[in-house]
């Protein structure tokens, strides 16, 4: 007998000190994925585990920067590493020496967070209207 494979949504972890622009884009994900929302670096630590495909990390977090949890991240990981989406208020050079999987600008779009979505797994799912 053949099984068909595990249908889980992936799972989400959305980490900005920006407690509305983290809810917003919980919103948008939650009807899709599995979400979490971590509002420090702290918390995104407590939130992560095996089970998080993909993470948009806020650089600029209060106490535990950004980069510091995207290296405890990588650490923690075990087989299946997650993808990591940086966010950050201004375009920078300095992103491009963390090892992130890719880098937003914000102000960014449900267009933005859904392609990083679906690039980082096998979701093709269209990006609902509102």
């Amino acid at each position: 007998m053949t099984h068909a494979p595990p249908t889980d949504p992936p799972t989400i972890l959305l980490v900005d000190d920006e407690v509305a622009l983290a809810d917003s884009l919980a919103l948008w994900l939650e009807r899709q994925y599995e979400v979490r929302v971590a509002y420090s670096g702290r918390e995104a630590l407590q939130a992560f585990d095996d089970d998080v495909d993909v993470v948009f990390l806020d650089r600029n977090l209060p106490g535990l920067p950004g980069e510091t949890v995207l290296q405890e991240v990588r650490r923690q990981s075990t087989s299946d590493a997650p993808a990591v989406v940086m966010l950050s208020a201004t375009p920078s050079d300095e992103l491009s020496d963390l090892p992130a999987d890719d880098v937003l600008t914000k102000p960014v779009t449900k267009t933005d967070i859904f392609d990083a979505v679906a690039r980082f797994t096998a979701d093709t799912q269209e990006v609902p209207v509102e």
